[in-house]
């Protein structure tokens, strides 16, 4: 189905750049939507892509009802073209291909579209092979790059490019999202607002741990509270064969961060208020460095892209905690 861009919810900034590129017309040949993951880009970036092709596309995006509308919907426009990495990185061989492709003739008279999805994980080989196409792209050709991670992304490749900028969305809003989606319907309002209140702001991180988000609260706790080498080394091996699922170390920090707050004075507003006791027995026995130095090591590995060196720091980062690191 094609979607409106009023269908992203809490990014208003956003979508007025957006809206204003369709009312006047000239839409830029590379566009960066930047932000936070799950926060909306790949959303928006869809559902400008409709209002793009769309035969009579209004004020809100895409009509949904034309003939190009109707073929994107099935998933069949040819000049729709989407490059996702077939494993961790997107590398030379997929931009070859795209490029190749996108110096042939269009099928159709409406614009060609290339989303690239995450773009802040293409090799430095694909992201240079990327660069000339940018620098020259085909005649009435878009390419819409979505970066989770914008500091990862060339330099060279973000000067060339239109940012669209996507921010976190209050807890509220998180909430109202999940609240609404028939993936959370048989969950209840605490465990829908508890995810919202630890997904820093992400939609579709709070969807993503909200199954296990009360036995990864309890698995943490645990091996914050003993850390265990043996426990900890089995836990990272989880991590192996997708077990770095999106918004994995979303738990962990807000433990951590409640931590830090509390054993600094603070707490008034912990996240984890269900766990208020155990946390403030917790942050009165803190490890070598403080609750502060966990919670920027755990915000360091947070920041790694899904790769096997990401398990190791992960086990790195338990030995440190121990003092063995």
């Amino acid at each position: 189905m094609v979607e409106p861009l009023s269908s992203v919810r809490g990014q208003g900034r956003a979508l007025a750049l957006l809206r204003r590129y369709l009312a006047s017309g000239s839409t830029p040949h590379g566009l960066l939507f930047a932000g936070e993951e799950g926060v909306g880009k790949e959303k928006a970036a869809l559902a400008f892509v409709a209002a793009l092709l769309c035969r009579a596309p209004g004020e809100d995006g895409a009509c949904g009802a034309c003939p190009d509308c109707r073929l994107l919907a099935s998933g069949g426009h040819p000049n729709f073209l989407r490059i996702e990495p077939e494993a961790h990185f997107l590398k030379i061989d997929e931009i070859r291909a795209l490029k190749e492709e996108l110096s042939l003739k269009a099928f159709s008279d409406r614009p060609r579209a290339a989303l690239l999805v995450p773009a802040d994980r293409m090799t430095p080989q694909a992201a240079n092979a990327l660069l000339k196409t940018l620098e020259e792209p085909p005649p009435g050709t878009h390419l819409l790059l979505v970066a989770h991670r914008v500091s990862q992304v060339m330099p060279t490749i973000v000067s060339r490019c239109q940012r669209v900028p996507f921010f976190p969305l209050p807890a509220e809003t998180v909430f109202g999202i999940l609240d609404a989606l028939p993936e959370a319907k048989d969950r209840s309002d605490a465990e829908l607002r508890l995810a919202a209140a630890v997904s820093g702001g992400s939609p579709g991180r709070a969807l993503g741990i909200l199954s296990e988000l009360a036995d990864e609260r309890e698995t943490w706790l645990s091996l914050l509270s003993k850390p265990s080498p043996k426990e900890a080394i089995d836990f990272a091996e989880t991590w192996k064969s997708g077990g770095d699922t999106p918004g994995r170390l979303a738990a962990p920090l807000s433990l951590a961060r409640d931590l830090s707050l509390l054993s600094s004075g603070g707490g008034a507003d912990i996240i984890n208020a269900d766990l208020r006791g155990p946390l403030e027995a917790l942050a009165a026995r803190p490890p070598a460095g403080g609750w502060d130095a966990v919670l920027r090591a755990l915000l360091s590995v947070s920041r790694m892209p899904p790769q096997p060196q990401k398990r190791l720091a992960l086990e790195a980062f338990f030995f440190g905690l121990q003092g063995k690191g």
